[in-house]
């Protein structure tokens, strides 16, 4: 499922001009959750993508299910590293 989740993210992403990729740490060494960005941006994401409370998805007249701005979120925390390397 998770797989298929990915390949959804990244067709999505594909038609706006992002290139999403992902891979998976074989050894299970790590449960890291980071995205890194080609403009050298490592963002640390300490509860991964899963932000949002629960809300009802089927609920047509519910704003939260249209705009994301009414959703309610988890407490999380996220950080931002520029590597030191940038244009150079």
């Amino acid at each position: 499922m998770q797989v298929q989740n990915f390949h959804k993210i990244q067709n999505a992403c594909g038609p706006i001009g992002i290139c999403f990729t992902w891979e998976f740490n074989e050894d299970n060494s790590i449960h890291a959750r980071h995205i890194v960005t080609d403009t050298d941006w490592k963002i640390l994401l300490d509860r991964g993508l899963d932000i949002f409370q629960h809300y009802e998805m089927g609920d047509t007249f519910s704003f939260s299910n249209r705009l994301q701005k009414y959703r309610a979120c988890k407490a999380f925390e996220v950080t931002y590293i520029r590597s030191t390397t940038h244009g150079s």
